[in-house]
């Protein structure tokens, strides 16, 4: 198409304006305020450009109720504010119920108040993800951001801030157009429920030519582009109830951009495996949970075994693995490890103890070594000491780097005695292997008595230990660390009796002995409302639910049956795991800490045949792990949840070792082979409501009769229809008389309501906690 040159002269010259208009500064002359607080006479303050626009670069304080004003005396076209991000007072790992410490989109921080001289006043209230954003924790916390477009658009069509992406120093830029009379402040008001303050460090007036501000600087304007323009036109910070419907649904798209809700999650996940996994093959049916949390199983233990070099070290993070931050809102960052240099006491502990059930010894053998050579470096570091005291071998909070923590990490210390129980426990050669380094693993229980005869160190007291770590809060007094170590002394003791050092055996099992009197004495409470209780004074983590440790522990010593447990304290453990529920919201959702929070919780209520609450808890387990979006089946370190409980975004590490060890333990429970006394193997699987599937391959249980032990490999398939199971179950070897328990059962069971192998067994029918079961013995053939 031709175009004559009038033409060509007349567009030319229309784009050449338009260029120029884009990059001229915006009208009208602009005055930088100085705030009262960051005034300094001597020096000149320091200023910045963003974008065209000139600021003085300088942050405003608040006072102690959280407000700060600062006077202007003049008409504005437009006010300008550099900050915008929002400064929290924020832990993931603090109590779930303080929701002035937990924020999402949506909430509202404050708002900021333009006074006039006329009396009036305008509110623009401060949003997130309108008018406040995170500032320099999205640029070092970018991901998805770069690669999702669908969070790009919902972030820039909600966000009333410049630019809609992350920012190196944090520092967005917001735009305000007040009434043409004059103004006589801006009052910046925080929330009163949420424990943030705004970060501005620059506020500009654009006024007229001939108006002044009081100790305001008059700066010239740079050039800003086209973009920028387009913004301060489309984007101005929104009046309180003006367009509030769209702002609502702007804010709810991006939350769905940003978390997880249900509306994310198929119908249907397929089943897979990770490369190199050689563990059981688990299968769940009945529902998208059952499917993701088979293949969470698989997926985690496969990156336990990845943690854990040849010569033993243990890393507690995933190498290269994502990281949402310790302080994280939704986003993450690639290739971290957070932990990856660390090996954390209590996550090698719960790991390698995990490892060991499903039939691995290579991996736990040298893992086991290295532990050992670890808890050595206290004698041999002339440097390590408490009190100007050298003291004995033992494991601290951080394995590798004793002098990094105080030393009384006593969870850690019993978990990792009792991961080298189970190991000794399946390895062919145990009393060779055990013999030869009796001199390392006796010092691991002579560590436990050394803290009761050194109380002016150690602070045992009235016969419990004093733990500095996380599971008593810090520095305290604790069930759950002095269940574990009650524990390891007595596994110690059966060691020490198989090579024949029965003396110490004696002395571990009287001090276990002293402990269990003593747990019972110290932590026992009565509550007004639940009876007795375990307490909660000094009880760690999140949902405070080291509380649960004489419950769900019982699985690592006594075994999966309600019967295992102490008929004294299992009451004690009921009243206290139905304080711990009834306490947080929603319901089923203790993910803060997915280990020792959702798992702990989930362990307890299976235990307790508690199966309405089991299958809600594995619900959000499997929610919590699984994000569509992302893909990953690995257990996060922890998650949050917004008030309503229809968004949640993960926390922390990906692959932090606890938190996926205490997840594949509750998923042994489901499975139900218990092998905890070798001389009685028993199958008892709690198959969840809503589920019809159960299915393993080749796991390993370790059986014993006399000095003979084997390891035989058990396949099983139980489905479900209705009121009726069916159990399919063969073995590697020849089992007489194993014991077997069927269940839930939602009524009353009868004499055909199970069919096992082919037949209806005679049965005995209970109820416990919830649910009906099925009871019986049966003998199981060997099969290639």
């Amino acid at each position: 198409m031709k175009v004559s040159r009038g033409y060509a002269w007349l567009f030319i010259s229309l784009l050449l304006a338009s260029w120029s208009a884009a990059q001229a500064p915006p009208p009208g002359k602009f005055l930088a305020l100085q705030f009262p607080a960051s005034t300094d006479k001597k020096t000149s303050p320091k200023t910045t450009s963003r974008y065209g626009v000139p600021f003085v670069d300088a942050a405003l304080l608040f006072s102690a109720d959280g407000i700060a004003r600062v006077n202007v005396g003049c008409t504005a076209k437009r006010v300008f504010l550099l900050g915008m991000a929002v400064s929290a007072d924020m832990s993931c790992w603090s109590d779930p119920r303080d929701y002035s410490m937990r924020f999402f989109v949506g909430d509202r921080l404050g708002q900021i108040r333009l006074n006039y001289v006329d009396g009036s006043s305008q509110i623009f209230p401060l949003v997130l993800g309108e008018s406040l954003w995170w500032g320099r924790l999205f640029y070092d916390y970018p991901q998805p951001f770069p690669t999702n477009s669908r969070l790009r658009g919902a972030l820039a069509t909600s966000l009333r801030l410049y630019p809609p992406r992350p920012v190196k120093d944090g520092d967005y830029v917001a735009v305000i157009e007040p009434k043409a009379v004059p103004l006589q402040s801006i009052v910046f008001e925080n929330s009163q429920l949420k424990k943030s303050t705004p970060i501005i460090n620059g506020i500009t007036v654009e006024t007229t030519d001939n108006a002044k501000i009081a100790g305001a600087i008059s700066l010239s304007a740079g050039k800003s582009s086209a973009d920028f323009e387009k913004f301060l036109h489309a984007k101005p910070l929104r009046q309180e109830n003006i367009d509030e419907q769209d702002a609502q649904a702007q804010l709810t798209d991006l939350k769905r951009a940003l978390y997880s809700s249900d509306e994310d999650y198929p119908a249907n996940v397929k089943w897979q495996v990770p490369t190199g996994y050689a563990g059981p093959r688990v299968h769940f049916g009945g529902s998208v949970f059952a499917q993701i949390l088979a293949n969470a199983f698989s997926y985690n233990v496969q990156d336990v075994v990845d943690k854990i070099d040849h010569d033993g070290f243990y890393h507690t993070s995933t190498k290269g693995a994502v990281s949402w931050g310790p302080r994280g809102f939704g986003t993450f960052r690639a290739n971290d490890g957070m932990y990856y240099g660390a090996s954390w006491s209590r996550d090698l502990g719960r790991s390698l103890e995990e490892l060991s059930e499903l039939g691995y010894t290579d991996q736990p053998r040298a893992c086991a070594d290295y532990c050992l050579r670890m808890a050595r470096l206290w004698e041999q570091n002339p440097a390590l000491k408490l009190d100007g005291q050298s003291i004995p071998p033992h494991w601290s909070r951080v394995i590798n780097k004793p002098q990094a923590f105080n030393s009384f990490e006593n969870d850690g210390q019993g978990l990792i005695t009792l991961f080298l129980y189970k190991l000794w426990q399946r390895l062919p050669d145990r009393d060779a292997w055990l013999r030869s380094r009796w001199t390392d693993i006796q010092s691991a229980g002579d560590w436990i008595e050394w803290q009761f005869d050194h109380p002016q160190i150690s602070q045992a007291s009235d016969g419990v230990l004093h733990t500095t770590g996380e599971s008593a809060h810090g520095n305290g007094y604790s069930v759950y660390p002095d269940c574990l170590c009650m524990n390891a002394l007595d596994e110690l003791a059966q060691m020490a009796d198989s090579i024949g050092k029965t003396d110490v055996a004696r002395r571990w099992r009287h001090r276990a002995g002293e402990m269990r009197s003593a747990i019972a004495h110290r932590y026992m409470v009565t509550d007004p409302k639940y009876g007795r209780t375990w307490t909660l004074e000094s009880a760690g983590w999140p949902n405070q639910s080291t509380v649960l440790g004489p419950l769900m522990l019982l699985a690592d010593v006594n075994g999966f049956s309600p019967a295992d447990d102490d008929p004294d304290w299992r009451p004690v453990s009921e009243a206290t795991y139905q304080r711990l529920i009834d306490t947080y919201r929603p319901f089923g959702f203790y993910g803060p800490a997915m280990g020792y929070g959702q798992g702990f919780v989930t362990q307890s209520a299976l235990l307790l045949d508690r199966m309405h609450d089991a299958t809600q808890m594995l619900n959000w387990t499997a929610k919590e792990i699984y994000d569509p979006k992302f893909g990953s089946f690995i257990v996060p370190e922890g998650c949050q949840i917004d008030p309503t409980g229809e968004f949640w975004y993960r926390a922390g590490d990906l692959g932090n070792g606890v938190q996926e060890a205490e997840i594949i333990k509750v998923m042994r429970l489901i499975i139900g082979i218990d092998d905890t006394h070798p001389d009685r193997l028993r199958i008892f699987p709690r198959m969840p409501l809503g589920w019809n599937k159960i299915s393993v391959e080749k796991f390993p249980a370790l059986i014993e009769n006399g000095d003979h032990r084997n390891i035989v490999w058990i396949n099983y398939e139980l489905d479900r229809t209705g009121n009726q199971m069916k159990l399919s179950i063969t073995s590697d070897k020849p089992l007489e008389s194993i014991a077997v328990r069927l269940g839930p059962f939602e009524k009353q069971p009868n004499a055909t309501s199970v069919l096992a192998n082919g037949n209806h067994p005679t049965t005995t029918v209970s109820h416990s906690g919830d649910s009906w079961w099925e009871s019986f013995n049966m003998s199981i053939g060997a099969t290639e």
